[in-house]
């Protein structure tokens, strides 16, 4: 029995081993999610451009600005045109904000970086994380939209404060939007709450669920309910809701079935 016992020790012991080794390589096997959004709303001075998304880098301990500059390197190698960022840049502390942004100022997009707060942000001081990104060639978001043009042709970029702590105004940041939109909030269960006329709408926050069961986020099992918007791709009603899995990773630098994605969005005017 005792012999017995210590077999399944070393097994149990094995196999831990294993999904460590497994889920700390998952956190840099990050995959690029390619997505094409048509619309008739689209102008089409717009159509075939590229939108690059990210959220949630975490830059901090675990994911260090050298590490973060790869990701900007594989961003630039796509060619985007425009590139949006969803929030959790940095770790609450607050740590690398400066040199998290210092890497961040190196994405090129000729039609404009764009970015809202999360919620480790806003714990690491939104003014300075607003700044830093301004710093960088970001435009920080919050309740508010900018317009991009192109021969007079416009679309609407549009963002909301942070969930948590903030005070998110969906209707306020999609005040005389265009016809054709794009909706930024960090948190999906936002979107639950407001449903603004945006033909695409992009969200972070939930890692895909970080560390699952195989693929199945923790958070439905325990609570035994699914949250609608977890992580994926929907398409209700003419929308496109994307909600990415991010980049970086919280609490212990582990992904299991949730690899970190950069989020390829091509622009298609439809007939």
């Amino acid at each position: 029995m005792a012999k017995k016992f210590k077999k399944i020790i070393l097994w149990l012991g094995a196999l831990t081993i294993v999904f460590l080794v497994y889920a700390h390589f998952e956190t840099y096997w990050i995959q690029v999610m390619p997505t094409t959004i048509s619309s008739d709303s689209l102008p089409p001075e717009f159509s075939g451009k590229k939108i690059v998304f990210i959220a949630d880098t975490h830059c901090g301990d675990n994911f260090e600005p050298a590490r973060l500059g790869k990701v900007v390197d594989r961003i630039n190698s796509l060619k985007p045109d425009i590139v949006l960022l969803g929030g959790d840049y940095v770790n609450r502390n607050g740590k690398y904000t400066t040199a998290c942004f210092g890497e961040m100022a190196k994405i090129e997009a000729p039609l404009g970086k764009f970015g809202i707060l999360g919620n480790h942000d806003v714990e690491a001081k939104a003014a300075s994380v607003e700044n830093a990104m301004r710093v960088a060639g970001i435009t920080p978001l919050v309740n508010e939209n900018r317009k991009i043009s192109i021969g007079g042709s416009v679309i609407t970029i549009a963002g909301t404060d942070e969930t948590w702590y903030g005070k998110p105004d969906g209707a306020k940041a999609m005040k005389n939007a265009s016809p054709f939109a794009v909706y930024l909030t960090h948190d999906p269960w936002y979107l639950e709450q407001y449903r603004p006329a945006a033909q695409l709408l992009l969200a972070g926050h939930t890692h895909g669920g970080q560390v699952t069961l195989f693929g199945i986020p923790f958070a439905s099992i325990i609570f035994h309910h699914k949250i609608k918007y977890e992580k994926g791709i929907f398409f209700e009603n003419g929308r496109t809701i994307i909600v990415t899995n991010g980049i970086g990773a919280t609490i212990l630098p582990l992904r299991f079935f949730a690899r970190p994605q950069i989020n390829l969005i091509t622009l298609e005017r439809s007939n």
